[in-house]
């Protein structure tokens, strides 16, 4: 199909999907759309499994798979999630039911890469417009890596291994779970590296693309359960992550360290046929980054460390029976971010100084049949208290501009109180055993980041926005409000399933970045190389699109799966577009199994995106086509898989990827990132 009539092709897709009567897709190897009923939730999401996946450096990396969702990419193990345009802390991200803090005020060390590799079992996203009960701050969903629990009378483990030959990358895992009746315990290990930088489909060489990254933890379990069979357990949690000399070229800065100790304590309980669940976690990581150890640094170019820190609290208590779900949920991080020169000992900005960024909330949930209906009704109520302390620039002295910001910031009254209100109805009419139909509807709000609220100078910590610019905060920004509006369908039958979702998604006080017109911001930005810095403040937006999943199944062996996702999102109050959001696409594979076997192949097609972002200069890029595949044998206690992703070596740019920011590299500074050419690939995992 001509890349061109690519767009069309979307459209007519979406109408047909539309026209058509189609409930919930079967399983295929990359991805699957399920019902759940647990308890008291009822949902639907897309999910994918981490042995059915090829290799990934990072977890982000699965999200490829689902539809609606994406990755922005900013180096290996910085991948950002995306769904239907919303990306960073509007998408609530949850590892092992818990949302910390990261330490990185550019996003290096992102929700998704404190996910294990060997104890992930699966990726989940909700479907559409998440229910209150997914999580604090749902307005641009909600995303969930399941990892493997502790497990009573149970004696398990598995030893997992991978390897790329582009950029030499490799991964070895391996966990094992001992349970006995009452006592339960599973530890975990990996160890990922990425001994080269990769190349292009033209042979060019992305750097810094290497990597150093272990992570071990584990889990102990005890049984409270007695003789009526009441599934009762308190546990508790530990992981430690290391990373070392990882690149992020699309960003000012690679990562010299990650180092970071979570810790979990759980319950579940059942009180008079009432389920309970708690939980209560602290996370503490420290962040090492600088321009000068993985990258080229210009004899013009100052050298540059940044040492950052942050901890974070995350507790959770819900409490169920029949159609009720009740919850409390509160997360408490603080923040510090210190920027210094190691050849000028005296030099020292305060990036980020005692932010505290805390939210408390509550939320009640009623869901029930009535007749061909289920509704889900939902409410949450949210508090949001930020602060900040004084900062200092050793360079305010000799710097009008800077002096005048610092003193601004320091004079102001930093302190911030906000309140928002989450508002969800979901309903599912099931017309007969084949066909359902999807309405949903919500009004969500979140608050802004502490990038956004509290950096007072011009620079990139932006949370990993990676478009080169520098930016300013604003402390008095207002809360986002968005009004959410879905409609779908689920059409299922023995051989062909069918699921498409439109959406419509309008939020006032959206936040992003504008055009600074302070004559100090300007000035102090000029001082540093830019003449058009940004400020970020409330602007209205819009976005709008559909996603469409199918499997249809050609033979007792054959089937054939499909997902396709267009989104376009643009500015209310002008004539713009909004930035980074992901082309349309369509993934569409041809599996094969037949006893142990299978075997994939998968074509990948993404349209042109010339709906770019003027206000931040956002870059267009052209269409692309990917062929993929691959073959394993699974057996009953082992797997070995092998494939090539981008068969032909295709050379492309991915609009997700960010701007090149490294000096001396094939690719010239500004220029789009290409994505990875040809890649051989190998898995194997062992089962006991």
């Amino acid at each position: 199909m001509p890349l061109s009539l690519f767009p069309l092709s979307i459209v007519s897709l979406s109408i047909l999907a539309a026209l058509l009567p189609v409930s919930s897709a079967l399983a295929d190897d990359s991805g699957f759309e399920i019902i759940e009923v647990t308890g008291h939730h009822e949902g639907s999401y897309s999910a994918v499994n981490t042995e059915s996946s090829s290799p990934q450096t990072d977890i982000s990396g699965l999200l490829d798979s689902i539809p609606g969702a994406a990755v922005n990419g900013n180096g290996p193990l910085t991948g950002i999630a995306q769904y239907r345009g919303l990306f960073g802390d509007r998408v609530n991200t949850q590892i092992n039911g818990i949302s910390l803090a990261g330490a990185g005020p550019n996003a290096m060390d992102t929700p998704l890469s404190y996910a294990s590799l060997v104890n992930s079992e699966r990726l989940e996203v909700t479907r559409g417009i998440a229910p209150v009960s997914a999580g604090t701050d749902t307005l641009g969903g909600s995303i969930k890596v399941i990892e493997s629990q502790a497990s009573f009378d149970e004696t398990s483990g598995k030893l997992a291994g991978q390897y790329q030959d582009n950029g030499q990358r490799s991964h070895l895992g391996a966990k094992a779970n001992l349970g006995g009746q009452d006592h339960a315990l599973l530890v975990y290990a990996d160890i990922l590296k990425g001994q080269d930088n990769i190349t292009t489909g033209d042979n060019k060489e992305v750097k810094p693309t290497t990597y150093d990254k272990n992570m071990v933890g584990g889990q102990y379990r005890f049984n409270l359960s007695d003789d009526n069979g009441a599934d009762e357990s308190i546990a508790i949690g530990y992981q430690h992550l290391e990373t070392k000399d990882a690149g992020t070229p699309a960003l000012p800065m690679d990562i010299d360290f990650i180092r970071s100790d979570r810790i979990k304590i759980e319950g579940q309980h059942d009180i008079k046929d009432w389920d309970m669940n708690w939980h209560l976690a602290y996370s503490d990581a420290k962040h090492g980054m600088d321009n000068f150890s993985e990258r080229m640094k210009m004899p013009s170019m100052n050298a540059r460390y940044n040492n950052a820190d942050s901890t974070g609290f995350d507790g959770t208590l819900s409490i169920g029976k029949d159609a009720w779900l009740f919850g409390l949920n509160t997360q408490l991080s603080e923040h510090n971010s210190v920027i210094s020169d190691p050849t000028k000992p005296m030099f020292h900005v305060d990036n980020f100084n005692g932010v505290t960024d805390n939210t408390y909330s509550a939320f009640a949930q009623w869901q029930q049949d009535i007749d061909q209906w289920n509704w889900q009704l939902g409410a949450r109520v949210k508090h949001y208290q930020t602060d900040a302390d004084e900062v200092e620039h050793s360079m305010s002295g000799s710097m009008p501009a800077i002096k005048i910001l610092m003193d601004r910031f320091n004079d102001a009254d930093r302190s911030q109180s906000q309140t928002g209100l989450d508002l969800v109805l979901n309903g599912r009419y099931q017309v007969n055993d084949e066909l359902s139909w999807i309405l949903g509807l919500a009004r969500k709000q979140d608050s802004a980041s502490y990038q956004q609220r509290y950096l007072w100078v011009p620079m990139q910590s932006t949370g990993g926005l990676a478009d080169g610019r520098t930016y300013v905060g604003q402390v008095d920004l207002e809360l986002e409000t968005a009004y959410q509006l879905e409609l779908g369908a689920d059409f299922a039958t023995d051989t062909l399933s069918i699921s498409p979702r439109i959406f419509l998604n309008r939020i006032n006080n959206y936040i992003q970045g504008v055009k600074a017109t302070d004559p100090a911001v300007v000035m102090a930005a000029q001082m540093m190389g830019d003449s058009n810095p940004m400020q970020f403040a409330n602007v209205d937006a819009q976005l709008l699109g559909m996603d469409v999943t199918a499997i249809y199944q050609l033979a007792d062996n054959w089937k054939l799966d499909m997902n396709a996702s267009y989104i376009s999102g643009e500015r209310r109050d002008i004539q713009d577009n909004l930035y980074r959001i992901a082309p349309p696409k369509v993934n569409l594979g041809l599996n094969y199994q037949s006893g142990h076997w299978q075997g994939r192949i998968e074509g990948v097609a993404v349209s042109a995106q010339n709906k770019v972002s003027e206000t931040q200069q956002e870059q267009t890029t052209a269409g692309y086509a990917l062929m993929n595949i691959s073959v394993g044998y699974d057996a009953d206690s082992w797997l070995v898989k092998a494939g090539v992703n981008n068969l032909f070596d295709t050379e492309y740019e991915d609009h997700l990827a960010g701007y090149n920011r490294v000096m001396g590299a094939d690719i010239a500074p500004g220029e789009r990132r290409p994505g990875m050419g040809m890649s051989a690939w190998v898995t194997g995992e062992y089962r006991f």
